[in-house]
Parts: structure tokens; sequence; C-alpha cells
């Protein structure tokens, strides 16, 4: 029939079908053969008169001229009918359907064809491609006029393409020239559905080259494209793939080259031998030889990035590597093998479905269970040739399509995927693939189709049977791959009921020449014809069957909304909130990604990564590609991760094999690291590490993530994870593999998402078959559909942490700004950095009504006691309260700013401030005040490195003489600030960069102090608990506007915001103590209670004020995370129960509790921690609890501590415990700066409850954390309180735990000093002495405890990390001294000090020393010497460095000067080991008379050369230098002289010069000659010996060339260099702690080359100030009388800036080379130029000090010489009064000798007094004596007290 005819019946369709009746008319049509006997035979099969009707009206639709014989036939039986069907108008339908007919041909002809002069396309040829098209889009057959369509189309769309009749073989054939074939083109049609038409090769998820159908002739290879085509035909035959450039350089084609013969080979490639030219002709013949065989087959691979990339073995690393995987995974058994994932049903082929070769396939659903649900059938034969194999495939089809008709089942058949096993109800299939030319294929197997079914049912069968897909199979050898490309064939049936309806489905198999219709139905997947007795049987029931199809249909489950997967995911994410209010981990799980998914839907998707502020991401993809999310992360996010692979994790990897610490400290990177850890679990391509299959994983890999794995349980706190796999791809079999072991770690923690139903489906299974997760929870926990761009709004719209940042502003030098990069801004992750255009974020600022909202919500939330935001700030004076003292914070930061007017780099403002007075929020509104002008950042926590990242701050975009940045350090911790601002000014003073007048950076120091200081300077400033009139002005109207809003149903009741009302009532404590009592008496569940209870003791007493983990309070506050249980092998327990989505307790606090708590999170952490809203409200609660319940803080201590809360272990308890080991150690400040005893709350305890409880709280808190630190402090208490045992056992537990801090040394020494010092304020208050068994038992303590303090100073100078800590030094000499004083006391003869002395320097044995054992007698003996090289570092440390610390930003206890104790310690030791007298005893040896000669020099003050250098301003000074000068040349003399008599002779000489005017030439030729020789003994000294300094410095010093010294005998300039070597590494032997550039103290300048003769050309530093006190810094050195006394050298400054050059000439007139360090390193702008400099003489070589008036050179100079004046003395500020003080009330107890003439002279007026008692008359005077009783005895009290103090002193 045509078109008219068919209209005509359709419309009258359902007429027909009720009103026609068959029987007659069939029989009628037969015998008029319209109809044929197998038509009438199907009609009449039929059941129904209906079913019959509608089966001959199909018929009829297919039949040529069947309309006017059915209508003579409905004439004779129905007239009516007949009239009915004659009368029907179809015009307007007809033109419908020729529009719509046309319009869908023009598509097709405009998409596939475009003009081109010369060419032409057959008609046939584009008949058949619309024809195909009809099938493709699911319109059935191609109508019969669509050759008439078609011509009228090409005229409308290609005027020019004219239809001809053109012989083509001995036949003519209708073509249509100056028409070609374009090149493909995705429609949008084909976009949608990801349809890739091109020529191309995608790269698939393994890495593997993914061919596409599009196969093209050799002759269309263009030539860029040829190499790709040969190149797997020339390697497999051995030929070079270095003669593959040719074709493109050359420009050869695929047309030129087959046409090439050898004569061309050889001019073309005429470096390829002969032989392989003749191969690659054979090639090229082979190629077109098959061509005409099979047609089209060749594949072009793409050109991408990985292709052009580094290869391996002739293919790509990726390539290579991922095919290693796919063949590794070829071997072993099915259990080892991928499981693979069938492409989608019904969908068309994508370069993501590609199948693995020798994968393995496993379904269920190989017998009809569900309609709708595919029935899959695996076929695979190797027995078959090309064309054999090609009507194969399309008859083993139509069968199956057959049954899928009649069983009414969607099915797919599978060609390529051979069967394995048929058991358990699991048919398993392999990937084989088969060898097919597709475009070949489609035609033999439409015919086929065309010829099986009757024409009639053709249009339906051609709807429901869909287009053959040909999935690519990545085969095992990338040249295999090239040359054979292998597909798996898929054919999907889909029945539907709207075309099926009841119709009989027959297929016509030709039997010998007959064809014979049969019905097939599944037997399982097996397609079956039907007997005789099963077709009757199916024609009674197909109606039944189509009806059950038509149910399935309507009631298949609907596939959830957005909505509903949006609710299903926030039931995990959120708990069913809105926001994100609960405290959750995430963890992610990435498989690789799909391979259709293009970069742009990665950037447009995926952002929800990191916003939703994993714990860790684990990403199973191997490769940096552009698809890769990691790559995402890093350039287009610009977020900055911290990368891992397995193997870091893995004990036995190459990475920790030979390093045990290794994995520990990658574990604690991760612990502690603020960068987001992105863990690669199955290869990393820049490590060359490839990806693994399955079983090799599990060999190689497995122990690395379990014990990442492992350690993330351990870390999270319990219950609180959110394991989310991501399954983007069907590549997740590794990440399969480590799901169930997470599963079971993280027990009903988990989601699964996919947008496909497909790939989660095939996880489902694979979970189910492994047991892993029961069925229902299974459905609970995967997230079906939910479009990834959906996912990333969700996150978004949840959370409350996302910053809402704008693009980051900075300030230059020059007045302009730059923008830094997000990823430099989040790589530097210590910093956050203040934009200058801070929340100027249009998507808020340009919404009035976002603006207003958002204004309400952070201004609520700070007034409620969070912390202070710059969006507070951004709303200026309407959220935030400006303090009185902020414009005087600001003019000091200002001063700072603009000129560096100290000595140091880095100025620091001071602003302490009381807990709750509001220091951290005007601090950061300085910053806020400073953007626009200076780079301001806040330190979220210092590492090691934070210097490094300031200084990128600094310098970004601002290289030569950038602005100091302004650093804010809220709280901070006080030994890391000290290391990082030595760290910052070891770089200023390095780095060469730095403008000398102007500041390198500005360290603005927030310090939160319960006791503010007493005493201030110009930068620091205070905030109390006081505010002013104005200011609580401010605070009334404020609460005024918030009362309004809040009644107009605009805000918070503003009597909720706790911290905005403390403020308002000026801190006064009676409206704190009603509001406590009013909100905690209205709590009442008993865990809030305790939650209360415990939060305030701890923010009460933790001096920095620390929020606590939320979840640390789990076990006290739910019950329910203790009690899930793991068993093998599966999940018990709780993932049982129907659903696990209720909130977590933080959700469910009662209102009085959550107003009194203040809930934040750590940005960089994503933790929610909690806090009571202040610390005044914190310790009025605990005030209030305590009297409520009559309980006592230490009570509650220890209950607190013993909570079941601190058994469990993880990241939030540990952080608990921390701050609980902070209460229990960190100690206050005193107003004068010093720090109490103890933390405030051990003292509180102590000073209410007494010392056992104190000690009883300090005990539990060590049980509970083991922390070595707070073990020391238990210690120290038990010292404070006298329990020496229990003392000395935790000092032990201390120094156990961490042998290398020096400071625990120092505290287990001290035990044993404070015994020593407690005996002997025993002695003298009872005025007793110790016996024989005490002084033994005395010096056991002794040893001991300096056997603690030289360990102390071991590891002090050992240690390279810190500062230096010379207490046990000190400590050792206290102890010495103590000693001393008590032997002294128990020494029985009357002249004790005198024999003590004797017998302490080897002079005489008593006999009184006999008690003692041969071990102490040999400690004794060695006292002397020991006190002595303890007290020469001492001198040493304190003489030749600066006595203040680079980074010595805290003044703690500023009364105490270590020069005084240094007096005090020489005082006692000289006086029981120094000489009295100078009188020398006739019976001593040479060598012991030396020893005398040393000692009296030491005693007299001889010990030091600064100690020499004072003797000039004190009385007898000159007498005691003559003596010394005396005694050391005769010890010079001698054959036992030594360094020390040289270099103290040299100083003594020098010192008594600086008075004179005029020296004896011999005199200076003895210098000369003593210098020399204490040079040359000092390089002989043993390798244990500590060399003097000074003998290095006065030899460079006095032998250094100049004009005056050159009669005498110097030593050569060779020589002097080469001390100066010796020197700096004789120095660093003494100092070995000056190595550790951030911490080291500058050493100080003593002498300069001055321009006098002889010793004159020797200038005392000190000099040069005392001659100019009116003078200062700069203009000190440019002082003409400076200029005057010191010599200008020259020299050239070497191209680092720390070295100059300087030129000696000899009296021959030969050149010898000097270098000089240079004192500061100069500008780069001085480099390699000529400066001129005065040379100083430290203790680490001689300096150059450039002069800064060379302002033809660089004024920035000038600062060098202020930079080192503060270097050059050791110039000692002496504060007024407290040094009198001091001086005064040490001097006459200084020695113990001391004050016992002190006492004693007391003692006597007070014996008198008591004589006088008894007399009866008494003189005035006498009666004027008795009246000075009190006085007196106030005197011995106080000389007590103080001898007490004295001897205290640690």
């Amino acid at each position: 029939m045509n078109s008219e005819e068919k209209l005509k019946i359709q419309i009258n369709y359902c007429y027909l079908v009720n009103e026609l009746r068959t029987d007659d008319v069939v029989d009628n049509l037969f015998t008029e053969c319209v109809i044929d006997h197998d038509d009438m035979q199907r009609v009449n099969a039929e059941k129904t008169d209906r079913d019959k009707v509608k089966c001959l009206i199909s018929i009829l639709y297919s039949k040529e001229n069947a309309f006017e014989p059915f209508l003579k036939e409905l004439g004779q039986l129905r007239p009516d009918v007949k009239e009915k069907l004659q009368s029907t108008d179809i015009e307007e339908e007809l033109r419908t359907e020729i529009k719509k007919r046309r319009e869908f041909l023009s598509d097709v002809i405009r998409k596939r064809y475009c003009l081109r002069d010369g060419k032409s396309v057959a008609e046939s040829d584009l008949l058949w491609g619309i024809e195909l098209e009809y099938w493709k889009n699911g319109k059935g057959v191609m109508p019969q006029d669509t050759k008439t369509d078609l011509m009228e189309c090409m005229k409308l769309l290609f005027p020019t393409a004219i239809r001809k009749k053109i012989a083509k073989k001995r036949k003519k054939v209708w073509k249509y020239c100056n028409l070609d074939r374009q090149e493909a083109e995705s429609s949008d049609e084909d976009e949608e559905s990801e349809i890739v038409t091109e020529k191309e090769i995608k790269q698939d998820r393994g890495g593997v080259l993914c061919l596409l159908d599009t196969h093209i002739l050799f002759k269309d290879v263009k030539a860029s494209e040829m190499k790709l085509v040969l190149a797997p035909y020339m390697e497999k035959e051995g030929i070079e793939a270095v003669h593959l450039e040719v074709f493109d350089r050359q420009k050869i084609d695929g047309q030129l080259f087959s046409e090439f013969d050898m004569v061309d080979l050889g001019q073309a490639f005429g470096d390829m031998p002969v032989g392989d030219r003749k191969r690659l002709q054979k090639i090229v013949q082979s190629i077109l030889k098959e061509e005409l065989e099979k047609g089209p087959f060749l594949l072009i691979p793409a050109m991408d990035s990985e292709t052009t990339g580094e290869k391996i073995g002739g293919v790509t690393k990726t390539q290579y590597y991922s095919k290693r995987a796919v063949s590794e995974s070829e071997e072993g058994d099915s259990e080892t093998k991928f499981k693979e994932i069938f492409r989608t049903f019904d969908t068309r082929v994508k370069p993501s479905d590609a199948y693995r070769k020798h994968a393995v396939f496993r379904t269920s659903n190989f017998h009809i269970s569900d309609l709708i649900e595919p029935l899959h059938c695996f076929r695979q034969r190797d027995d078959l040739d090309h064309s054999s194999l090609l009507t194969w495939i399309a008859e083993e089809t139509i069968r199956f399509a057959g049954a899928c008709f009649s069983d009414r089942t969607n099915g797919t058949v599978h060609f390529g995927i051979a069967e394995n096993t048929n058991k358990d109800g699991i048919l398993e299939g392999k990937v084989v693939g088969l060898q097919i030319n597709q475009l070949k294929f489609m035609e033999v197997f439409y015919q086929e189709i065309q010829q099986a079914f009757y024409k009639d049912q053709l249009g339906i069968v051609l709807q429901c049977l869909r287009p053959p897909q040909f999935v690519h199979v990545q085969s095992k050898m990338l040249t295999e791959e090239a040359m054979s490309p292998l597909f798996v064939v898929e054919i999907d049936i889909v029945p539907s009921y709207s075309l099926t309806n009841h119709d009989t489905f027959y297929i016509r198999e030709k039997k010998e020449k007959e064809v014979i219709p049969r019905i097939y139905k599944f037997d399982k997947n097996i397609p079956k014809a039907l007997r005789d007795d099963e077709f009757k049987n199916y024609m009674t029931t197909k109606s039944k069957i189509a009806e059950h199809r038509n149910y399935k249909e309507k009631t298949a489950l609907p596939s959830k909304t957005d909505g509903t997967l949006r609710d299903q995911f926030l039931n995990f994410y959120t708990a069913g909130s809105e926001k994100l209010t609960n405290d959750i981990y995430p963890i992610l799980f990435l498989s690789p990604l799909d391979s259709a998914m293009s970069e742009d839907f990665v950037s447009d998707n995926f952002e929800f990564l990191l916003n939703m502020e994993p714990t860790a991401i684990f990403d199973f993809h191997s490769s940096l590609d552009g698809k890769c999310l990691y790559n995402f992360v890093e350039a287009d996010l610009e977020r900055v991760v911290k990368v891992y692979t397995t193997d870091n994790f893995d004990r036995n990897s190459e990475e920790n094999a030979n390093n045990p610490d290794s994995l520990n400290n990658v574990l604690e990177e991760l612990r502690t690291s603020q960068l987001k850890p992105w863990i690669f679990c199955n290869g990393y391509e820049p490590l060359e590490k490839p990806p693994l299959n399955r079983l090799e994983w599990k060999k190689r890999r497995s122990e690395g993530f379990k014990e990442v794995t492992r350690f993330l349980q351990q870390e999270i706190p319990n219950e609180r994870a959110l394991i989310v796999f991501l399954i983007l791809s069907k590549n997740y079999d590794i990440m399969l593999e480590v799901a169930e072991e997470v599963i079971l770690k993280f027990q009903n923690q988990w989601i699964a998402m996919s947008e496909n139903e497909r790939l989660m489906e095939s996880w489902q299974e694979e979970l189910l078959r492994r047991d892993s997760v029961d069925k229902k929870t299974l459905i609970e926990r995967c997230i079906i559909g939910l479009p990834w761009k959906h996912v990333n709004n969700i996150v978004k719209e949840v959370s409350t942490l996302l910053p809402m940042m704008s693009k980051c502003q900075l300030p230059t030098s020059a007045g302009a700004f730059c923008y830094l990069k997000e990823k430099i801004r989040n790589e530097l992750c210590d910093l956050e950095i203040l934009s200058s255009s801070e929340c100027e974020i249009d998507e808020i600022c340009s919404d009035t009504h976002k603006l207003e909202m958002h204004r309400q919500y952070v201004e609520e939330k700070f007034y409620k006691g969070g912390h202070v935001t710059w969006w507070n700030l951004y709303f200026e004076d309407n959220h935030v309260l400006r303090r009185s003292q902020q414009e005087k914070i600001q003019e000091g930061v200002e001063k700072l700013l603009e000129r560096r007017v100290e000595d140091t780099w880095v100025p620091c403002f001071y602003l302490f401030h009381q807990p709750g007075a509001g220091g951290t929020t005007t601090a950061h509104q300085i910053l806020w005040q400073f953007r626009k002008k200076y780079r301001c950042a806040l330190i979220r926590k210092v590492t090691d490195q934070t210097c490094v990242q300031l200084d990128r701050l600094r310098f970004f975009e601002d290289p030569d003489n950038p602005k100091p940045p302004i650093i804010l350090i809220d709280n901070g911790d006080e030994e890391k600030v000290r290391d990082l601002h030595a760290r910052m000014e070891h770089r200023a003073r390095t780095s060469g960069k730095s403008d000398a007048k102007r500041i390198y950076c500005l360290l603005l120091l927030c310090i939160r102090r319960a006791n503010l200081p007493i005493s201030t300077d110009s930068h620091t400033v205070q905030l109390k608990h006081e505010l002013t009139a104005k200011e609580l002005e401010w605070l009334r109207r404020k609460y005024q506007s918030l009362d309004e809003m809040y009644k107009n149903n605009k805000g918070v009741d503003p009597k909720l915001l706790i911290s905005f009302n403390i403020l308002k009532e000026n801190f006064d404590s009676n409206y704190i103590e009603r509001t406590v009592k009013e909100f905690v008496d209205s709590i009442n569940v008993e865990k809030e209670k305790y939650l209360i209870k415990y939060l305030s003791l701890i923010n009460s007493y933790d001096i920095d004020f620390q929020s606590v983990p939320l979840s640390a309070f789990d076990t006290m506050m739910d019950e329910r995370r203790s009690n899930t249980i793991l068993s093998m092998g599966s999940v018990t327990g709780r993932r049982c129960h129907p659903s696990n989505l209720c909130r977590n307790w933080e959700s469910t606090l009662s209102q009085s509790t959550v107003v009194l708590l203040n809930r934040n999170a750590r940005v960089s952490a994503g933790v929610q921690v909690l806090s009571i809203v202040s610390k005044l409200f914190a310790k009025a609660i605990l005030d209030y609890i305590v009297r409520k319940e009559n309980l006592c803080i230490g009570d509650v201590m220890i209950e607190f501590l013993k909570h079941p809360l601190f058994l469990v272990e993880n990241a939030s308890t540990r952080q608990l415990k921390k701050i609980v080991q902070d209460v229990l150690k960190k100690r206050e400040f005193t107003v004068d700066q010093k720090k109490e005893m103890f933390s405030p709350v051990i003292l509180k305890v102590e000073e209410k409850e007494g010392k056992d409880k104190a000690a009883a709280v300090l005990e539990t808190g060590y049980e509970k954390t083991k922390d070595p630190m707070l073990a020391q402090q238990i210690a120290r208490f038990y010292i404070h309180v006298g329990n020496w045992e229990k003392a000395e056992q935790f000092a032990k537990l201390a120094v156990d735990s961490k042998p290398d801090n020096s400071y625990l040394w120092d505290t287990y020494g001290q035990i044993y000093k404070r015994r020593l010092t407690d005996k002997y304020k025993e002695y003298i208050a009872d005025s007793e002495a110790p016996n024989d068994v005490e002084i033994q038992e005395i010096l056991k303590l002794a040893m001991k405890g300096i056997e603690k303090f030289s360990k102390e100073q071991r590891v002090s100078e050992k240690s390279h990390f810190g500062r230096e800590n010379d207490a046990g030094y000190f400590g050792e000499v206290r102890l010495i001294v103590q000693l001393l004083d008590l032997m002294y006391l128990w020494f029985p003869e009357k002249d004790s000090k005198s024999n003590l002395h004797t017998y302490l320097v080897k002079l005489s044995n008593p006999r009184e020393f006999d008690i003692f054992s041969e071990e102490s007698r040999k400690f004794l003996n060695n006292l002397q010497n020991r006190s002595e090289k303890t007290m020469q570092i001492i001198e040493d440390k304190l003489a030749q460095l600066k006595s203040e610390k680079e980074g010595e930003i805290f003044k703690l206890n500023t009364t105490y000067n270590p020069r005084h104790e240094l007096v005090q310690l020489r005082e006692n030791l000289d006086n029981y080991l120094g000489e009295q007298t100078g009188e020398i005893p006739n019976h001593l040896t040479p060598d012991s008379r030396a020893s005398f000669i040393r000692r009296r020099v030491v005693r007299l003050g001889g010990r030091s050369s600064s100690s020499i250098l004072d003797l000039r301003h004190k009385p007898k000074g000159e007498q005691h230098l003559e003596e010394m000068a005396l005694k050391l040349l005769e010890n010079t003399k001698s054959l036992f002289a030594g360094v020390f008599d040289f270099v103290t002779l040299i100083t003594v000489k020098l010192v008594q010069n600086m008075s004179v005017e005029t020296i004896r030439e011999e005199d200076f030729k003895n210098l000369v000659e003593w210098s020399r020789k204490a040079y040359e003994m000092t390089l002989q000294i043993g390798e244990n010996e500590r060399p003097h300094l000074e003998a290095f410095m006065y030899f460079v010093m006095i032998h250094w060339p100049t004009e005056n010294k050159r009669k005498y005998r110097l030593s050569p300039v060779e020589t002097v260099q080469d001390a100066i070597k010796r020197w700096k590494n004789a120095f660093y032997k003494n100092h070995p702690k000056q190595k550790d550039e951030p911490f080291r103290r500058r050493e100080t300048t003593y002498y300069f080359l001055g321009k006098g003769d002889k010793v004159k050309e020797i200038v005392y530093s000190k000099e040069l100030r005392c001659k100019q006190s009116y003078l200062d810094g700069e203009a000190l050195w440019r002082s003409q009388p400076v200029k005057d006394m010191l010599q200008q050298l020259k020299g050239t400054l070497l191209n680092d800036g720390w070295e100059i050059l300087h030129t000696v000439i000899s009296q021959g007139g030969n050149k010898s080379f000097i270098k000089v360090r240079n004192s500061h390193p100069s500008p780069r702008s001085l480099w390699q130029k000529s400066v001129v400099f005065y040379l100083g003489f430290g203790w680490n070589g001689p300096k150059a000090y450039i002069q800064t008036d060379q302002y033809s050179q660089d004024e920035a100079v000038s600062g060098q010489m202020q930079e080192e004046e503060g270097g050059i003395v050791p110039h000692i500020k002496q504060p007024s009064n407290p040094g009198k003080q001091t001086r005064e009330t040490w001097q006459d107890v200084a020695t113990h000798e001391a004050y016992l003439n002190t006492l004693r002279k007391i003692k006597v007026q007070l014996k008198e007094i008591e004589r006088l008692k008894k007399t009866k008359n008494l003189t005035q005077k006498q009666r004027d004596i008795m009246r000075k009783e009190p006085r007196l005895v106030k005197e011995r009290e106080d000389l007590l007290r103080r001898r007490c103090e004295f001897v205290d002193r640690n």
C-alpha cells in the first residue's frame, strides 16, 4: 500500500477491528493472490476475531496494490465499511506525514553530505544510509516514497548536485554529482547520547587505546596519520620506527604511497636497508588486498597528550603500564580477573564501554524472571571465516530476537563473549572479541533481518531490535590491537507493548528450498522453536504474555527524583538537616573517571570533593592526565593537597624498608598537616608506579592501604566517619577489593554514589556475592542517579564551613595592587592572608537581601561568643566595638612600620589582654585598617615552613623593596613564636634584600594574660576588663537595635547573646552570676550537666582557653558509640537495625546548654569544637556548680580524669588530653613577668585542698596522658614539698620518655641540688653541722646531681633543635658551691677553710677525708678542675656571645641577670678554690707552682678576658694587674707553661697599655712571640680539650699585616689566613649551638684595628663609646673621633655579600689575599665592588664593618653599623633600682663565710644585750645598746632569709 491508502486504514483502524470478520475476506484475498498461504495461516492461527483482523491489516500494509482488492471484498461483504474507507479525508494528515518525513530526510542528508566539485555519490548508497538511519532512530522500515522524497530534498538542499545515470562496471546507476560524504560530526542528539563519530582513538579508563567504529581506506590516510597506521606493521616486521617521520616530513599520504614502487621507496627512504624497503612494499600490498576483500578496516589513533609522551618500547608509559596491568589480569583464575560491567542496556556504545580482553562477566539474568530486566546470552565461535561469521551472527540474533518477541522480554545477545560456566544461578562469560568489518556486517545483518521476518512485521521488528553495537575489546598488545581490532557485537531487543501488542512474530526459516514459519521461545537463555502442541498452547496464552508485558512496563519502579535522592544523601551527610551541624569526618574513595567525561564536565561537577572537607581522599586513578580529579583540584580549583601512595604506608616498601622511622613520620605528618592527604592507591605515574591487577595489588599494595585505613580508623572518633565511594566508571575492580575491608572497619558509616544505575548494580551484586553487606543496608546506602552537579550544589547549600572568598588582592610598594593566585594562597597554608578587597564578593554584596541575611548571621554568631571574622569587620562599626586604645595601637604600629629604629629587623607590637576583653577582635581590627596599604596575615599555625611562607608573601610580585607585612599571632605558643621570630630575624639579616631603613616584617602579638604586666613600653598596649563610658554607650545603643530587630522577628533575643551582654554589663560579676544560675538551673539532662561541668573546668583553668573537639565527648554523651561489634566475615550489631540515620548528640542539646556553649569549626581541619562562651562565664559556672553540689575543684578534676572517655584513643581525645596536659602544667605569668610555680588549677587545689590533693590531681593526669613534661611538673611539685623519693621517681619517668630533652635532665639534677640546699638551710637555721655519716650522704647526693647536670649539658650541646639551655652549667656550679658550703660546716678543724682548700687543690691530704670512699675522694680531687672547666664555659658564653638571644621577644624575669649570677658564683668558688695570698709555698714542685700561680691569677680576677678588662675600674685593679703580670711571666718562662698563661698575660699587657701613651719596642716583640706560642700550643691540644679562642684572636690581631708592623717578625699572611679558618672551627667546637643559624647568638666584638703604633693599633671597642657617650648608633660610626682612631682598609665585596677580599702587599711588592667575613650581608648593588671598611676582632674571626659614609655606593648600607653596634661590646645596661637592690641583697651573703661573719657580729651584739639585761644600773649608752635588740633580731632573721633565697636560686 502507498501512504494515502495506509492513512485511510489507520484512521479507521479501531472501527475495522471491531466491525470486520476475516473468515470470508481472507479466503477471497488468497484466491485473488493478494496474500499467500503463509499469510492466510498466520491470520487463521490467531484465536480471536480482533487479533485476526489486526494480523490481516498488518499483512495488507506490506502488500503492493492490496487496497483495491481489499475494498472490492468489503463491497461484497460490508458495503458500509467500504463506503466509510472511501469517504475518509486524509489530505491534512498526508501533508503532515510528508512534511515530517522530508524534515527527517533533510536532517540526515545535511548531516552526512556536502557539495564538492568532482565528487559523486550513488543514489543506492544514499538510500542505504537513510535506511540505516530509520533503523537507528527507531523509525522501523524506510517508507516506500523515500526515493521521491530524496529527489525533492536534494533539489532544495543541494541545487547544484545533479542526478545523473552513470555507467559503472557495465551497469548504469543513478548518482548525484558534485556531492561528497563529509567528515562525520555528531548531532545534538548524538552529543546527548555521548556518541562519537570522528575517526579517532579515545583513551579509556585503563589507559588503553579504545578504537571507534569508523574505518577508512588506505588512500584516504593523511600524511600526518601515516606513521600511526603503519607503526604496528613496521614494528612487527622489525623495521626501525625512525623511518616513520619521513611520511610527515615528505608529505607522503596514503594515496601517493599506494602507488610507490621500489625506485620511489629508494628516493624517499635512502637510509633504509633494501630488505626493509621490500618488506614495506609488501605491507602496503597486503593492506590494499585486505581492503578489496573486507572493505575499509583501518583505524587512526588520535595524537593525544599521552601518545606523544615519553615511551617505553614504542608506547607511552601510561599505555605500557596499563597494558601490563591488562595483560597481567589475563592470567590466573576467574577470581583474580577483572569483573566487567555490561554496557547500559538500550544505549549506544560509548568509548567508556570498552571491554578488557579475557575479563569476566557474571550475571544471574540468563532466564526469564523480569521482562524489563534484560536477559543475557553469550555467543562465540572461532571456526568460521569472516563471511560465514557475519551470517552466523545474524541468524543467531534472529532466533534470539524471535524468542524475545514471543516471551515479550528484553534481552541482549553478546557475540565475542565465550560462555564459561552456568552454575549456581550465575552465568559467566569471558571476553574474547571478534575481528569484524562493521560496514560489511551491517549489510549482511540487515539483509538477513529482512528475509527472516515477514514484511508486514519488519517495521515493528526493526523498532524493537536495536542496531548492533560494536564494543571495543582491549587486546593484549598494542600492536595487535591496532592491526587486528577486536569487538564484542551486542544487539538489544526491546519488545515494548505499544509496538508488539498481541502480535505473533514468526521467523521465516529456510529448509532446503522451502520457507517454514516458526515461533521461538526461551529455554533459559537458549531460543528454541515451538513444536505443534507448544504452538497451540502459546497461541492460547500469548495474550496473557502480552498483557503481562504491559503490566510490567506500567509498574516498573520509577527512578527516584532528584528531590528524593537529595534527601537520601542528606540523611547520611547532615542527618537529614538542611545545614551541616553534625561533626563528621568524610573520607572519599574515587574510582578512575569514565573516559567519556570531558575536562569541562569534571570542572563543572566535582568541586564538592574539597568542599566536603574530607579527612582523606583515596584515588584509584594512576595517571595525571587531563581527566584526573587530582589535576582538577590542583589546576582548576587551585587547592593544594599532600600526595601519598600506598607504598608510603607499607613498612616493607622501598620508601620505608631502610628507615624504620619513615612510616611513623608519615603518619605523624598525616596527623598534623593542614593539607588534605590525596592517596593514590593503585599506582602513581610521576613516580613510575604502574597500576596493578587485583592479584598483584593484593600482594604488593594491600598492606600499605590497610595500614593507612587502620590509622584513620583510630584517628577518627567512633562512628563519625562518612566513607563516600564515588563510582565514576566501571574500572573499580581494585576499589571494590578494598570496599569490603573499609565497610567492615567503618560500619554504618559509608555510602556509595553513582550517576549510572548499571555501574551501581554491578557494585551491589559483587558486595552481596562477597557477603560484605546485607541487601537492605545496601539499598539504603547506595545513592543512584543523583547528578554530580547536584551533589556539588547540595554540599554548598548545606555547608557552614565553605569560605566565601574574594579574589586575593595584595598592595605593592609602588602603591598598586597585585592578585595572589588561589593556588599560592592555599600553598601558604600556615597563613590566613587578608585580601585588600576581603569580603567584596559580587554574589553577596550585589544582592541586598543576601547581604542583610549574611549580616544577621555573622552578627548573631559573633555576639554569641564566636570568633570574630572579616565579615564582622566588613560591616564596620555596626558589628564590632572600637576600643578606646585602638588609636594608640595604630599609631604604635605605624611608627614601627615607618623606620627601623631598634636592633631588630622584625619588631613586635604587644597587645596584652585579659580573657574576654576583646584583644583578638581589636587585633583583627588593626589588620583590617592596614590591609589596603600593607600586606596582612594571621598565622594559623607555626610550623617549620611558616617563615618560608611569610617570605613568599612578602616578595610576591614585589621582589625589589617590598613593604613589611603585618603578621598577627593570636595567643601563639611562646616557644614556637620565639623560634619563628628567630628564623625571621636570621632570614632578614642574611637575605641581603632588605632596605636598612625599613623593617623586614612586623609581628602583632596578641597575648592573653590573666595578670597584665606592671610596666609597659611604647610598643605595648593593654586591654582590661574595664570599658569607658563611650564604649558602654555604644553597647547600649547596639542592644536597643538588636532588641527592636528581635521584636520585629528579624533576629535573635539579645538576652541570649551572652558574650555581647558581658561587655554591655562592663564585666559585672553580679550579672554573670545571675545569668549562670538561670541557665545552669534550667539544664535537666544529666549528661548535659556533666558536659557543662567538665567543659567549664577545662576552660576555667586553661590559660589558652582552647576549644575542645566536640567528638571527644562522644563516649560520655552517646553510649551507642561503643556498642558496635565486629565478627569474622560479616557485620553485626547496629547494621541489623532498620536504619541508622539518627542525629548526633550535638544536634539534640537543650536550649540552655546551647546558649552556654560556643560551637565553632577549625577552618584548617573542619573539626567542630566546643567551649564555654567566655572564660569569665566558665569560671562562674564552675564556681556555681561546685558550690551547688558541695564539691572541690580537685575532686572534680580527678572525677573528670577518671571518666571512660579517656580510654578512647583517637584524634579528638588526643587533643583533649593535650588540653588537659596544658591545664595541669602550663603556668601563668605574674605581674612582674615571672612564671608562677605551678599551673592555676594546681595552685588552687594546693591552696584550698592541700598538697596531697594537688599531687593526686597531677598523678591522675599523668596516668591518663603519660606526658613526660607532666611527669616533670610532678617532679617539680614533689621537690617543692620535699618528697624526694617521688620526685626522683617522676623525674626518671620523664627522662626515660624523652632522654633528648635537656630541660627534663635539669629538673632531675635540681632534685639533688635542692636536697643539699634544704640540708644547708637546716644546719644554718639550727646552727649545727653535719656529722661524718651525713656528709658522706651529702657527697653522694652531690655526685648524683652533677651526673644529671652533666647529662643535661651534653644533651643541650648535641641538640640541633631549639635554643641553648645553659641551666646545666649554672646548676652544676651552684651544686658545687652548695657542697663546699656544707663541707665547710662539716670540717672539724678550726682553720677548716684553709685545710679544705689545700685538699681540694691537691696541696695536702688531711686525715679527716679518710672517711670517704675512694670514689668520693676521686670526685673531690677532680672538683677543682671540673668547676674551672664549667666556669670557663659559662664565662665564654657570657663574654663571647651577646647576652640577649635573637628572637627573645618575651621578656621574662627581667630582674635576673646571668652576669650578676656569674659574679656571685665566681666569688663563691674562688673563696674555696682560689689562692688567697700571693706568697707561693717553697715546698711546691715546678708543676704545682705553675698551678698555684694560675689559681692566684684567677682569684685576682684573671679568669677571662672580660674579667681582666673589668679590673681597670675596680679598687686595686692596677695592683692586681701588676701582680698577675709578674706571676704569669714566671709561668711563661717555665717548662709547664700553658695556653692560659700566654693569653692571660697578653690580655693583662693590653689592659695595662691602654692607659699609657707609648710602649717599649721589646714589649711589643714579646706580644708577637707570646701570641705565636699560644697559637702553636693551641693547635696541639687534644680532641676533647676546649681551645682558648683568645689564642686565635691575639695571633691574628697581632700578626695582622700593617705598614707599622713590617719591622717585626710577623707570621706570613698565608699562616694568618689559615689561622682564621682554624679559628672558626675552634669557635664552633666551643659553641656548637652557634651552627643552628636561626637560634644562634651573635658573638661580641672586643677589638678593632686602630691607626696607632704597636699596641695602639689595637683599640678596645668600649673606648669608642666611652669617648663619645652622647652618640649612639650610626652617628657614632660616622663621628670624626672614631674615624681618627680606626684604620680604613680596602677590599672587594665578593659576590655573595658575605666576604671581603683584602689585598696585602709585602715589602717585596708581592700581593697576598685575606678573606674577611662581612659583619652583615651587603646589598646586591655593592657586590663585586670596592669597599672601605673597619676591621673588628670578635670570637669567630675578624669582621669587616663597611663604612656608611660612602654615598657613592648604596645608602642601604648605613643600617649595617646600627645593626652591629649593639653586638660589639658585652655591655650590660643595668636597671637603676633593681640592680642596686640585687647587689645589696646578695653582697653580705655572697659566700657562706661572709654570711657567717655577718651573723657572728649580730650574735656578739645580741649576747652583749643578754648580759646587759642582767645588769641593774645601766648607763645611757648601755640602754641605747639594749634598744637595738628588736632591730638586731629582725636583721638576723632577714639575713637568714636572704641567705636561703640565695641558695634556693635555680
